[in-house]
Formats: structure tokens, sequence, C-alpha cells
């Protein structure tokens, strides 16, 4: 009988989707920080093999890497060896949409790792069901023990009936006649991120990750009264200055707690 080779693999965690602009790079900053700040005691690895883009995201705490395709069977060696020899690194591997997604899966399979956590992005686009059937049918093809998670993204709200009204195209709609495709998908969770534009500002502005900026945004928030009698001290242009600072910061304390539940599910 063939062993699947999953032992002590559940630190491996899989972004993927076999179509891109669905907010991959989204989902795996959201995903390195709530496992950070559920696992402190942690190294956090976060690759992202993408042939089309490269994120520059600076980190003090999360080891980025962005590298092209051709380094995807190097990086998945690495990361099985480093997975299996050492329980205090959590890795994580962003792919690319499309083909990329593919690559990386059909790497995966070479090698036979199953028991992944794989972590699939969708919008609220109708045509994307079948995007994601495919994603899911390439992983459950080698990983029958996969935990397979659906990440609805960009979502207008949080609540329940707002997001089945959003998701028509998971959650069907009968006075639309558009069916219900849960039971079609059999994933083991789905987890909800709000439409932010949080998200873009650390990325393409500040260029720094969501988790450094939330480290920095809870020192704010927490300490802002000692903080206000330095600034006081500085003069008034810099206080008004680190006032727009404690207000993006409040901003992104409050995002943090939006995603509390999936930080709690993992």
């Amino acid at each position: 009988m063939k062993r699947e080779n999953k032992s002590n693999l559940t630190n491996i965690h899989i972004n993927c989707m076999t179509k891109g602009g669905v907010g991959k790079t989204t989902t795996s900053n959201v995903f390195s920080t709530v496992l950070y700040l559920s696992n402190q005691d942690k190294k956090i690895n976060l690759f992202e093999l993408d042939d089309n883009n490269v994120s520059n995201i600076n980190s003090n705490y999360i080891n980025h890497q962005s590298l092209k395709l051709k380094d995807s069977e190097v990086v998945i060696d690495d990361i099985q060896f480093a997975s299996l020899s050492n329980t205090n690194v959590i890795n994580i591997i962003d792919c690319g949409g499309g083909n990329d997604t593919k690559i990386v899966l059909q790497k995966l399979k070479e090698i036979d790792l199953s028991g992944l956590n794989y972590y699939i992005p969708v919008n609220d686009d109708l045509e994307q069901v079948d995007n994601v059937k495919d994603t899911i049918a390439l992983i459950r093809d080698f990983d029958k023990s996969a935990n397979i998670n659906l990440v609805l993204n960009r979502c207008f709200s949080l609540e329940k009936d707002e997001i089945q009204k959003q998701f028509i195209n998971i959650f069907g709609s009968d006075e639309l006649d558009i069916p219900n495709q849960l039971n079609n998908l059999k994933v083991d969770n789905i987890f909800f991120v709000p439409n932010s534009n949080i998200f873009s500002i650390l990325k393409s502005h500040y260029k720094v990750s969501l988790l450094d900026s939330y480290l920095s945004s809870i020192d704010l928030v927490q300490n802002i009264d000692t903080y206000r009698q330095e600034w006081v001290k500085e003069g008034q242009d810099v206080f008004k200055a680190n006032n727009k600072r404690y207000r993006f910061a409040k901003m992104v304390v409050e995002l943090i707690e939006q995603l509390k539940p999936i930080q709690k599910a993992l």
C-alpha cells in the first residue's frame, strides 16, 4: 500500500487559484499575518512563485521571497525538508494565477505531498466558480487529505446575509434561479476577507506587510497618550503629522479585528 507523505506537513500553506486577479496577494498577506499572530514563536516564510508579478514588501517578521516558476522545484524541496525537520517554521507558497498555479500543484504532486493546507481566493464573479472547481480537482487528484479553504475576497459586509447576497456565485439565488454551489465544491472551511483599500495602500504606497503595519499600529493605539506627550514637545506640525499616522493605525487595527475569526480557525 502506498504511504502518504504527509507527516508534520500541516505547517505548509498553499495559496492558489487557476485564475488571476482574484486577490491572491491580499490573501497571502492576510494568512501570513494571522498565522504569525497565532504562532509568534515560529518563523514565517512566504514564497511568491509568480512569473508575472513581483512584490516588493518589507517585513521584519516575515521572510518574503519573490521567485520565478523555474525555481519552484527547488523551493518545494526546501520547504518539504524544512517542514519535516523543523516544527518551528511555517511555510506559505503564494502561487500566481492560471498556469502558474497548475505548475506548482504539479510539482507538489510529483513528490506526493499530501495533508497540506490550501486557500482558494474567489471574488463574486459567476465565472470564477468553474476556476474554483478546477483548482479543487487538481488538488484532490493527488492530495486526498488536503485541508481546502475557500476564501471569499473583497466582502462588502461581514454579515452573513449580506455575504450570501454578494456571493451568489457560491450561495446561489432562488430569485435569479442560480444554484447553490457549496455541496459541489466540498471545501473544509469558508473564510471571509473584507473589502478594504488598506491592503493596496500598504502594498503600493508604504510597501510594508500587513503584519508589520499592525504591530506598529497596535503599539501606537495602545500607548497613544505617551506618544502624544512626545509629539507635543516636537511642535504642532509634527503633532498633526503623527495624528494622521494614528488615524491610519486605528484603521489597520480595526481590519485585524475583522480578521480575528480566521485567526481563531487556524
